[in-house]
């Protein structure tokens, strides 16, 4: 497999990180520096300004033929980066190779449609910021659920704001945007694939980008259910 593998620089990443992401006020969100989060561009003009992160993302992006809507159309997007793509594949190609089948060499030889139904996963329409988003408890999920939203081509995805604790108060502390994905709306938060966001309020012309946590999170949310993607449309064959 020829994908490129960045984790020899995560430590750099981890450097520069915050000075790149960072959109909000320290008060406003856990891990974010202080920054101005208005970009001059559209949202896939901000995407292809950090190629260390998000080059795969771009390549993604046009593959699934969604190009003018991350250039055009307003939209909230949160944002995958380079990392979240490279341990999906090698996670896939680890199965595809167990099964006898070839392995992903190049992003295009998984299809188009296989892309955008994942990739939608983490769009949606509209411009919606931090405060936009209500609050997410998983513990106390009845009175605190977040919210369930239709992403760009209609998948079910819950969004919600996670509020820690500071000084013994609950809820007083840090805010922390979560992106959460369930085949089933019914089962309970401790089974969602859960997405953290590292970088919030990055404001291209466009709309919204959120960026999610680069160690924590697998491109498609369930490695598994990619694979299983993979071989229904025929990737290996």
């Amino acid at each position: 497999m020829k994908c490129i593998i960045r984790y020899r620089k995560l430590l750099i990443a981890g450097l520069v990180v915050m000075g790149l992401f960072a959109a909000c006020k320290k008060d406003y969100y856990k891990d974010s520096g202080l920054a101005n989060g208005r970009y001059e561009g559209s949202v896939l003009d901000y995407l292809k300004s950090k190629p260390f992160f998000f080059d795969t993302l771009v390549q993604v992006i046009d593959l699934a033929g969604m190009s003018d809507v991350f250039q055009k159309e307003q939209i909230t997007f949160f944002a995958p980066s380079n990392m979240c793509f490279d341990s999906t594949l090698m996670y896939t190609n680890r199965l595809l190779y167990s099964a006898g089948k070839d392995t992903i060499s190049k992003l295009s030889q998984v299809p188009k449609d296989l892309w955008r139904k994942v990739l939608s996963r983490y769009v949606f329409k509209g411009k919606n910021l931090l405060n936009d988003y209500p609050q997410l408890d998983p513990n106390y999920y009845d009175t605190y659920p977040g919210q369930f939203y239709r992403s760009y081509d209609g998948a079910l995805m819950n969004i919600g704001v996670i509020y820690g604790s500071a000084g013994g108060a609950q809820y007083a502390g840090y805010r922390q945007l979560f992106l959460s994905y369930t085949p089933d709306i019914t089962f309970k938060p401790s089974f969602w694939r859960k997405a953290p966001v590292s970088s919030v309020n990055i404001e291209p012309r466009n709309g919204a980008v959120h960026v999610l946590n680069f160690t924590n999170h697998f491109f498609a949310f369930d490695i598994n259910e990619f694979y299983q993607l993979c071989v229904q449309y025929g990737v290996g064959e």
